[in-house]
């Protein structure tokens, strides 16, 4: 809820000010009224009533310096010629601005584009997404861009814009492929995972294996906590550093989560086979409900609506093994433990607890 704090703030101010608008033009009508009827002011009166709207006028100016703009779930566009006073952070959509940012522009699970007469001055910061600038826009600070092509962030978002840009079997056929290039991509990172980091990859997966509970638990902590985290560090110019990162590892620990949980499945199916084919089985198992509803929606028309029911499905399934993976990878500090090292530590911190030393007759 603390995310919300700014805001709230923000909204009640502005609404302050609209409320209270009428009120300063009516005592200002009035004021001028009474002046008109009297006998012309003194100059003294009449210096005192321009210092004063002048006083005003600084009030009103300076309760605009700050407006820092925070949009989530949807695009963002700042236009010519508009100015924010503060920072402008978007999480789930896409960042446009053509007018003028005084401090940093931040888009998380989306692309920047900053036009060419846009002017910003902070840094410009794209997490999971594409940065464009263009041949004369000017960005005070740093262009940071990471994540761009991870198809865990762009996913949704590319096929939705495919299938709104070519629609009908075009549209049909990219989401088949770019469905395939997901799986080929988890696979890819599978073989990364298994050759330069066999040993973090085997704890993990004993503790998601060995203590799927506690694991899972970890998990639906971490789905519902790090969103909160982003946003709440997004917010700040000094958290937007570690909102970055935070990003980052939660990305990769998903990635490592997901193909450790496929590993399982497979090796429950294939039994003590090659590495590689335990986690190509498990994947697909986890990835079937999709493929096969991006297949099944090619021909178009009442398949195409049954196939989008299986892609749902995917989906639950790809977000909800994920967290789980996540939560083996965090209960086994990012597999830098056994899980007998993890039950030992729990242990010893239980035994540890100091209690009242009980009294002597």
């Amino acid at each position: 809820m603390k995310k919300f704090i700014p805001i709230t703030v923000f909204i009640i101010l502005n609404v302050f000010a609209v409320a209270s608008a009428p009120a300063l033009a009516e005592t200002a009508e009035t004021a001028a009224t009474a002046g008109t009827a009297e006998a012309p002011a003194t100059g003294e009166t009449a210096a005192t009533a321009e210092a004063a709207s002048a006083e005003e006028a600084g009030e009103a100016e300076d309760e605009g310096a700050t407006e820092d703009r925070v949009v989530v779930g949807e695009d963002l566009v700042i236009e010519e010629g508009e100015t924010i006073n503060g920072d402008v952070v978007v999480t789930g959509g896409d960042l446009t601005v053509n007018g003028t940012v005084t401090g940093d522009g931040v888009c998380i699970g989306g692309d920047v584009t900053v036009g060419p007469k846009a002017d910003i001055g902070g840094d410009v910061v794209s997490v999971g997404g594409k940065l464009t600038a263009a041949p004369g826009a000017k960005i005070g600070g740093d262009r940071v861009c990471i994540g761009y092509g991870i198809p865990a962030v762009k996913k949704f978002k590319f096929m939705k814009k495919a299938d709104e840009a070519v629609g009908g079997l075009a549209g049909r056929i990219v989401k088949a492929v770019t469905e395939v290039a997901f799986f080929a991509f988890l696979m890819f990172v599978a073989l990364l995972l298994t050759v330069f980091l066999p040993r973090q990859f085997s704890r993990v997966e004993e503790h998601l294996a060995g203590d799927f509970p506690r694991s899972a638990l970890v998990g639906v902590a971490a789905l519902l906590l790090w969103p909160l985290a982003v946003l709440v560090l997004g917010i700040t110019i000094i958290g937007i550093p570690l909102a970055v990162l935070l990003v980052l590892a939660v990305l990769v620990s998903l990635f490592v989560g997901y193909i450790v949980l496929g590993r399982i499945l497979g090796r429950k199916l294939v039994g003590e086979r090659h590495v590689m084919l335990q986690i190509f089985v498990g994947l697909l198992l986890l990835q079937g409900a999709a493929l096969a509803g991006d297949a099944l929606a090619l021909p178009g028309g009442v398949l195409e609506a049954v196939g989008g029911i299986f892609v749902g499905i995917g989906w639950v399934i790809l977000i909800a093994g994920s967290f789980i993976g996540l939560g083996a990878v965090v209960y086994s500090w990012f597999g830098k433990r056994t899980l007998a090292e993890t039950v030992a530590a729990r242990e010893a911190k239980k035994n540890n607890k100091t209690f009242p030393p009980a009294k002597t007759e």
